[in-house]
């Protein structure tokens, strides 16, 4: 008998769930605190988002009769908007308004004689005197003159000025508190240890040149260093060291201590860099021998060289000091990290200019100075914050058993990177002697940093930064600079260069070398940076004038200007008996 088929009554099945009814609610039969209202038909339920609406897209035989009938007509209601280039203003500070006396031109420095015995040149035509009751630059702070002008409303008043004596010189607010100077401001002295004083002239770009005159120093004949008639022990004799130095490198120190800028000792004739003398090197001849090799740029390579040595700086010798620096162009490249040695091969002064871009830069000169005006003993100073040694400038600087920094073009950090076609070479009593540095370190910035923890703004060039005339003295050694352009001792290579300019003088047919490689007197930056100074003020106020609503400005008293005490010096909040008077009192 076949085995009847299993029923399907008796196979167990899975019941399905129940749903839950969308009217279901979890509100508690009580109300309490958390909530009050446990009604669902007094609660409003969320309603559901509407439907985007689609975009109706017209057919293709449509758009085909459109395009036939406008044919290429450009829509005239449809406009492009392009977003104008911003560029950073200056800071605005809450200051009040100039009072009638603040209009007057800045006051003459006062200047103190040495006691008890003056300090005159060796002739006796000069005493040189110790300016007091002036603002220097100290605690990372610089200070420049400034005046009351009714010209630059916008501007809060006040725009840039100077003090006499004027013309290129040594710079009263930009040297050590114990430095002596001359009526002229060319010859100093310092009768302290090793203290640091920078002209009032910057080389940025191209070739500069100046003088210095050792007027006390190593004798011109006998031992270099003296001794005591008493005891016979040795006693250390004026020195005198100069070069080219940054705004970062200290004031107490000599030219050459760090890695912010570089020296020329009067003892042996010596590089300085980092404290880390070096011999003065000349080139050689192709095929020439020498025992001596040294790695050079572009590439770095050990090539063959000739140093000097066995020789010193006395009283009486005229060191020339030429500093190279590519153009600003090239500069700028470097600092923004896309210098490539494979295509930038020139020192940037050969660069095509265009109509559109007669300066051969790829973006604006923009010039931003974060400065307020504060008084101090009977002047007014503009006060900013300068810049700063970085971290890892200090490293490149440090003496320590730490594996050495060899800066390039294309360093990781942005401020150990080198300048091609770059260097600085030395004459001795008009003749050249060699080069002492070659692959100058970058200045501008993000190369050179403010200090930001004081409130400053990175990455802004105040028109100022570069390498500065720097002199430094020793127990009493004395130097007299000469900016030019009439010197001592001219190189010859600028004598001819005079002699072609004034033969060339109206013809335009011969071919002129490029600006950027003649060699100039670094004083013919001085009437320069004026120029510089009155523009950058000009285009401030102007800035300003535009931002406070242009000519629908009715004279009205604006929102920045609420300040009602004058602001003071903050390098100089805690004065010591060396300064005088308290910070902001006015005469």
């Amino acid at each position: 008998m076949a085995e009847s088929p299993h029923s399907r009554s008796n196979t167990p099945t899975l019941a399905p769930p129940l749903r839950r009814p969308l009217e279901e609610d979890h509100a508690p039969a009580v109300s309490s605190p958390l909530n009050p209202n446990p009604d669902t038909a007094t609660r409003a339920r969320p309603r559901a988002p509407p439907r985007e609406q689609r975009e109706k897209r017209e057919t293709l035989k449509k758009r085909e009769a459109s395009t036939n009938t406008r044919g290429s007509t450009p829509n005239p209601t449809t406009k492009t908007k392009h977003d104008p280039a911003s560029s950073p203003s200056p800071m605005r500070y809450s200051i009040p308004e100039p009072k009638y006396f603040d209009y007057d031109p800045p006051k003459d420095g006062i200047f103190a004689s040495h006691e008890p015995n003056p300090i005159c040149t060796p002739d006796g035509r000069s005493e040189l005197l110790k300016p007091v009751d002036h603002a220097w630059n100290k605690k990372g702070y610089k200070y420049t003159h400034c005046v009351a002008d009714p010209h630059f409303r916008h501007k809060q008043y006040y725009r840039q000025s100077d003090s006499r004596p004027y013309g290129p010189r040594m710079s009263h607010e930009d040297s050590d508190k114990w430095f002596h100077f001359d009526d002229t401001g060319t010859i100093i002295t310092n009768e302290k240890g090793w203290r640091m004083g920078r002209g009032n002239v910057v080389a940025r770009e191209g070739r500069m040149y100046y003088e210095v005159k050792i007027v006390k120093g190593i004798p011109a004949e006998g031992p270099m260093e003296r001794s005591d008639p008493r005891t016979g022990a040795v006693v250390p004799g004026p020195h005198v060291r100069m070069g080219w130095a940054r705004r970062e490198a200290p004031l107490d120190g000599p030219v050459g201590y760090d890695g912010y800028s570089y020296g020329i000792t009067d003892s042996r004739f010596e590089a300085m860099h980092r404290s880390r003398p070096s011999k003065l090197y000349r080139s050689v001849s192709k095929g020439a021998k020498s025992k001596h090799m040294k790695a050079r740029p572009p590439h770095g390579r050990p090539v063959p060289v000739e140093y000097i040595t066995d020789e010193h700086v006395r009283e009486g010798d005229v060191i020339g000091l030429e500093i190279q620096l590519p153009s600003l162009s090239l500069h700028r490249k470097v600092v923004e990290g896309i210098y490539n040695p494979a295509v930038d091969l020139g020192d940037g002064f050969d660069a095509v200019t265009s109509s559109r871009d007669p300066l051969s830069l790829d973006k604006p000169v923009d010039i931003v100075r974060d400065r307020i005006p504060v008084p101090y003993k009977g002047n007014f100073y503009f006060e900013q914050l300068d810049y700063q040694a970085t971290k890892a400038m200090e490293a490149y600087s440090d003496r320590g058993p730490l594996p050495s920094i060899k800066p390039s073009p294309n360093h990781d950090e942005v401020s150990l990177r080198s300048l091609p076609h770059s260097y600085i070479r030395v004459y001795k009593n008009g003749k050249v002697v060699g080069f002492a540095f070659e692959g100058i370190l970058a200045f501008l910035p993000p190369a050179s940093v403010p200090s930001t923890q004081a409130g400053a703004r990175a990455g802004f060039d105040d028109g100022m930064v570069g390498y500065l005339p720097a002199v430094s003295a020793f127990n009493g050694g004395m130097a007299q600079v000469n900016f030019g352009p009439d010197f001592w001792c001219p190189p010859d290579e600028m004598l001819q260069q005079r002699e072609k300019d004034t033969e060339m003088f109206g013809n335009t047919s011969e071919t002129q070398l490029p600006e950027g490689r003649k060699l100039r007197a670094v004083g013919e930056r001085f009437k320069e940076q004026i120029a510089e100074d009155v523009v950058w003020d000009i285009v401030d106020e102007v800035d300003f004038f535009v931002q406070d609503g242009g000519w629908e400005y009715k004279g009205e008293a604006l929102d920045y200007a609420v300040g009602k005490s004058t602001p003071k010096a903050r390098g100089f909040a805690n004065p010591d008996e060396e300064l005088g008077l308290e910070v902001g009192r006015r005469y």
